[in-house]
C-alpha cells in the first residue's frame, strides 16, 4: 500500500510539472492583460501608446461608472450592438441547419455513403484560412453570381408582372448578405466536424433499438441522437457564442468606420483602444461588457437547454428526504 502511494506521488509530480508552462502562458497572456481591462475600465486613460498608468475616475471625483455610462450613450455602440446580433442570429441559424443536416447524413448507417472520411478535412478547411483572405477570395466570385441571380430574377419579374422590384432583391447584393455568406461558409466546417465526434460517441446499440422501434431517420435525430449529445451541443453552442459576438475578421474587409452598416462590436472596441484617438477607458468597458454578454447569454442558454433537469428534481428529493428523516427523528 504504501509503495502505491509513493507511485501516486511521483506521477502527481510529473503531471504538476508539465502544467507549468500553460499555466504560466494562461497567466501572463491572459489574466494579466483581463487585469489591466478591469483596471483600465475604472480609470482615464487616453491617447497612449503601450502601458498607461491607471489614473482612477474616483481620484478625480468623476463617477467610477463613467466609462461604461459613455458607452452606453455612444450611438456607435449601440449601432454595433444591433449589428452584432444580427449577423450572430444570421449567420448562427443556417450554419447549424447545413452542419447538422450534414453529420447527421455522413453517419447514417443506412446511407452508407462512400468517403465520408474525406468530407471532414474538406469542410474544415475554410475554418484554417483568415477570415479576411477567404472572404476576399470569395467576395468576387459571390457578386457575380448573386448580381447574375438577382437580374435574372428580376428579368423574369418584369416579363411574368411577378410585381418583383430591384429594392426587394437590394439585400442579397449587399455587403450584409456577403458577410453572411462567408461566415457560415467559414464557421459551419468546425461545427460539422463537432457534431460528427457527438453523433459518432453515441453507442450504436441505441440507433439500433430505435431503429427496430420503426423510428424513421427524423424521428431518430430529433429524439435519439440530440438528448444524446447534450454535452458536446452545450459546446458548440458557447463556441458558436463566442466566434458570433466577436466577430471581427470578415466584417473588417469592408473597412472600418464607426458610421458604417456592418460595425460590429468587437470592431468598436477595437476602433477605440487602438485608433489614432486611443481610448482605452472606453475600449475596456466595452471589452466588459462584451465578457459580461458572454457570461449571460452561455448562462441563459445553458439554464434553459442544457442543464439536467431530471437530476436536479432527483437531488431536491433526497434533500427533501433527508430533512423529513431527521425531524421524526
Amino acid at each position: 500500500m504504501k509503495n502505491k502511494n509513493q507511485i501516486n506521488k511521483r506521477y502527481s509530480k510529473w503531471g504538476y510539472i508539465f502544467s507549468i508552462p500553460f499555466v504560466l502562458a494562461f497567466v501572463i497572456f491572459h489574466l494579466v492583460p483581463l487585469g489591466n481591462t478591469i483596471l483600465y475600465a475604472f480609470s482615464d486613460v487616453k491617447h497612449v501608446i503601450g502601458y498607461a498608468e491607471p489614473n482612477f475616475l474616483y481620484l478625480k471625483g468623476l463617477p467610477w461608472y463613467k466609462n461604461f455610462l459613455d458607452v452606453f450613450k455612444s450611438s456607435s455602440f449601440k449601432h454595433a450592438i444591433g449589428n452584432t446580433f444580427f449577423f450572430w442570429l444570421a449567420q448562427a441559424i443556417p450554419e447549424w441547419i447545413i452542419a447538422f443536416w450534414i453529420a447527421a447524413v455522413m453517419t447514417d448507417r443506412r446511407m452508407k455513403i462512400k468517403g465520408r472520411k474525406i468530407f471532414k478535412p474538406l469542410f474544415l478547411f475554410p475554418k484554417l484560412l483568415s477570415g479576411t483572405y477567404l472572404g476576399s477570395m470569395l467576395f468576387g466570385n459571390l457578386v457575380t453570381i448573386c448580381g447574375t441571380t438577382v437580374g435574372v430574377i428580376y428579368v423574369a419579374s418584369l416579363i411574368d408582372g411577378f410585381g418583383i422590384t430591384m429594392e426587394d432583391l437590394e439585400f442579397f447584393t449587399s455587403t450584409k448578405f456577403f458577410i453572411i455568406a462567408v461566415s457560415i461558409f467559414m464557421h459551419f466546417g468546425i461545427t460539422f466536424v463537432y457534431a460528427v465526434a457527438g453523433i459518432t460517441s453515441i453507442p450504436v446499440e441505441i440507433f439500433e433499438a430505435a431503429e427496430m422501434d420503426g423510428a424513421n431517420r427524423v424521428q431518430t435525430f430529433f429524439r435519439v441522437t440530440v438528448p444524446c449529445m447534450r454535452p458536446i451541443m452545450l459546446f458548440i453552442t458557447v463556441i458558436t457564442i463566442v466566434d458570433g459576438l466577436g466577430m471581427t475578421d470578415i466584417p473588417s474587409m469592408f473597412g472600418f468606420d464607426l458610421l458604417d452598416r456592418n460595425f460590429t462590436l468587437q470592431m468598436y472596441i477595437e476602433m477605440q483602444a487602438f485608433s489614432s484617438s486611443s481610448n482605452l477607458d472606453r475600449g475596456a468597458a466595452a471589452s466588459l461588457i462584451l465578457l459580461c454578454l458572454y457570461l449571460i447569454i452561455a448562462g441563459t442558454v445553458y439554464f434553459c437547454f442544457f442543464r439536467d433537469k431530471d437530476e436536479i428534481r432527483l437531488k431536491k428529493l433526497h434533500r427533501k428526504e433527508l430533512m423529513e428523516a431527521k425531524r421524526s427523528m
